[in-house]
């Protein structure tokens, strides 16, 4: 695989991160195949797409000639085989690394021997997925950043074998639609998540230990660091499952008890509380402007 030969991208999983990398590939000029994951047809999964396109016009990112070529570029569907044809395979699906592998290993039966087939996961390691497959070196990691359509950073993650050749198409891939690759090592949370994660963690501890509030917290992160959003407003943007899905990672690979999901966090997914997503996590959304969740102004037995 050489770095000009990505021509037709397939991506897998169609929830936001999924969509997000659809559209960027798709913008950029490249043959689309979105193939929905999760039971229900492919239509909505389009209207999605419409609507995110028509909101780049709207911001004065895109213009209808942009938008009509996109969509025309984009192959929607539920069936994996239509990924036959495509030179990169980008999985975004649930962070389960038994689905994923699963996934893996039907792929190498759909596709070429030439297809790169990289996983878009924020904190599994690439090379346990690269470990099902029997052409190794064309597997590596592609992390993507929420949203896609506005943050430029894309981790290219080498695993055990994963070939010079299919790092450096990949870091062309990465710049064709528009963001800066940087090269990591297959460690979990790679760089960006291995060192936010126990920064979010320690804020919910430190709540916990009853330093500050919520509230406080996040104005003295945004106040005394230039953060576009403390720590609990973060959490609750990316999700609270999705957090504490990335402390499980990470923990369970380095043993290290601060890098462990706090009571707080667990208690809060247990209850379904994810933040934005579900209207309440650290911060309540029914509230306008979004209020500290009740419940959590007092330590948390």
């Amino acid at each position: 695989m050489t770095t000009s030969s990505v021509r037709k991208v397939g991506v897998v999983g169609c929830g936001t991160m999924g969509l997000g990398i659809i559209q960027a590939a798709a913008e950029a000029g490249f043959e689309t195949v979105a193939v929905k994951a999760t039971a229900g047809g492919a239509e909505g999964v389009r209207a999605k797409l419409e609507k995110s396109l028509q909101r780049a016009i709207d911001k004065g990112k895109l213009d209808e000639v942009g938008r009509r070529d996109a969509l025309a570029r984009t192959t929607f569907t539920t069936e994996e085989a239509a990924l036959a044809g495509c030179d990169l395979v980008v999985e975004s699906i649930v962070e389960d690394p038994e689905i994923k592998k699963a996934l893996f290993r039907r792929l190498e039966k759909i596709v070429s021997a030439e297809t790169l087939l990289v996983s878009n996961t924020s904190t599994l390691s690439i090379t346990a997925l690269m470990a099902v497959c029997e052409k190794r070196a064309r597997v590596a990691g592609l992390h993507f950043f929420n949203p896609v359509s506005n943050m430029k950073l894309v981790e290219v993650v080498r695993a055990f074998e994963t070939s010079d050749a299919t790092v450096a198409a990949l870091e062309a891939f990465a710049r064709k639609v528009g963001k800066d690759p940087v090269v990591v090592q297959d460690t979990t949370g790679f760089i960006v998540n291995r060192l936010l994660t126990p920064y979010l963690l320690s804020a919910i501890r430190l709540l916990e230990q009853g330093t500050g509030t919520i509230g406080e917290i996040d104005k003295a992160m945004k106040e005394g660091c230039g953060h576009p959003m403390g720590p609990f407003e973060l959490c609750d943007y990316i999700g609270l499952d999705v957090v504490n899905a990335m402390a499980t990672n990470i923990y369970d690979d380095a043993r290290e008890r601060h890098l462990a999901p706090p009571h707080t966090l667990t208690r809060l997914v247990q209850l379904g509380y994810l933040g934005r997503k579900t209207g309440k996590g650290f911060y309540d959304y029914a509230q306008k402007p979004p209020a500290p969740n009740a419940a959590l102004q007092r330590p948390v037995a």
